[in-house]
């Protein structure tokens, strides 16, 4: 009910919120059409004005003729005017009515002035309702985004609710009493290396600097404490007469130095003495991997571990996970994935996060790709990096991509972070921070 409680909340909140902007957006954009409409009408009517002055039989003529100076456009009422003024200059040479030609000719160059002023005032109006039609359009599109969001979050929850039903369904496994239970539960490591199996079971956590880390939490030991570590070593290798391999390290993950700093974390999953262990201690089937579910979506075993060292982060610092990898369609038939959707705790803004690797990359694609991510955030980018280095190159590909739009620009990566650095201007995990809109 709480996950469906937040839920409904954000979706109410980003629906009204967007109604609220789009309704002003057309609130103004009908106000400047009123105004633009009212100047337009004062200029024809000054025109029309002055021709009835100069030429009052042609006026009379078209009243006649069922065609009223109303109904001349903007340019003949123009043309027939400046006629009327040279056939008046001619006149007033040869009649001495000098004086009447130059305030006639005053006249004409101050409706000049204000014709050439309402013509100016029309085209910033237009260029006005231009910039609130396309603020108006990324709304669209960025409303499109979260609902799709929101219906991707009620399908997780749908598939959790189902995912429960079967935990709790009865499963051939569970009946079974392995020989090596009864050892197990007798050993002195056992409630370090139960404590490993309910760690790795309840969460699904793969990485093991995690593992150790809620492992000391729920212990209540230091992080650094040697035992919990040889806790999971154990797990690693079979021990002869107490229990079987109960854990692995998952094959094809990096070894070497990460390019975020130091080394690559070992990446583990239960095995499947393992799975039957912790069904052993709690009933119930463990959740899925985190490293085997996230692995198919993205483009490597080093990016797929930066997105769960990333996630981390986020939730440590308060914010909710709404979901990972989730596709968003786009109206031009493109579509946004963006690696991690995040939920604002203190404003219930729903946030899409691209997590990004100092490698080689096209450029071409990296531009749509840019574009997308903008259309999708309504111009608000956030992007999780492994280093410096990678920082400084998005941000650079963003402004180059995104060059003549207005966007804000949120970035940060793992290696500052992990030497507690913070924002200087709000102290956030944002280290560099771009306001353009």
């Amino acid at each position: 009910m709480a996950d469906f409680s937040v839920e409904e909340f954000q979706r109410n909140q980003s629906i009204r919120i967007s109604k609220e902007i789009i309704g002003q957006s057309e609130e103004h954009e009908q106000k400047m059409q009123t105004n633009a409409q009212k100047l337009w009408e004062n200029a024809h009517k000054q025109l029309i004005a002055l021709l009835r002055y100069l030429d009052q039989d042609y006026d009379e003529s078209c009243e006649k003729a069922n065609r009223p100076l109303e109904s001349f456009s903007d340019d003949d009422l123009a043309y027939l005017i400046h006629v009327r003024l040279r056939a008046m200059q001619g006149e007033g040479s040869k009649n001495g009515k000098q004086d009447e030609t130059i305030e006639v000719n005053r006249s004409l160059q101050e409706l000049g002035q204000k014709y050439a002023e309402l013509e100016r005032i029309n085209l910033d109006l237009l260029e006005t309702n231009k910039e609130l039609q396309a603020e108006n359009n990324n709304l669209n599109l960025h409303l499109s985004a979260l609902r799709q969001t929101q219906i991707e979050l009620g399908s997780h929850s749908s598939g959790t609710i189902k995912l429960e039903r079967e935990n709790n369904a009865t499963d051939p496994t569970r009946e079974l009493t392995p020989s090596w239970e009864k050892t197990w539960k007798e050993s002195k490591v056992f409630e370090k290396t139960s404590t490993v199996i309910l760690v790795m079971g309840d969460t699904g956590m793969s990485l093991r600097p995690s593992i150790l880390k809620l492992m000391a939490k729920r212990l209540s030991l230091s992080d650094d404490n040697y035992s919990l570590d040889e806790a999971i070593s154990r797990l690693l290798k079979y021990e002869e007469n107490i229990h079987p391999h109960l854990i692995e390290e998952i094959e094809n993950t990096p070894k070497q130095g990460s390019s975020s700093g130091g080394n690559s974390p070992d990446v583990l999953r239960l095995t499947a003495d393992g799975r039957i262990a912790y069904q052993l201690l709690t009933g119930k089937l463990p959740k899925e991997n985190e490293y085997d579910r996230l692995l198919p979506f993205h483009s490597s075993p080093e990016h797929t571990i930066l997105n769960i060292q990333a996630a981390e982060i986020f939730t440590e610092v308060g914010y909710q996970i709404q979901g990972q990898v989730q596709d968003i369609r786009l109206y031009d038939g493109g579509k946004f994935i963006p690696d991690i959707t995040l939920v604002e705790p203190k404003t219930g803004e729903i946030i899409f996060v691209e997590v990004e690797r100092d490698v080689h990359k096209d450029r071409l694609s990296r531009k749509q790709k840019w574009i997308n991510f903008y259309e999708a955030s309504n111009g608000n980018l956030y992007v999780f990096c492994d280093n410096l280095t990678c920082q400084r190159n998005v941000q650079e590909e963003i402004n180059t991509s995104l060059g003549g739009l207005k966007f804000n620009s949120f970035l940060t990566n793992l290696n500052g972070l992990r030497d507690k650095k913070r924002s200087k201007k709000d102290g956030s995990i944002w280290l560099s921070r771009f306001n353009g809109k």
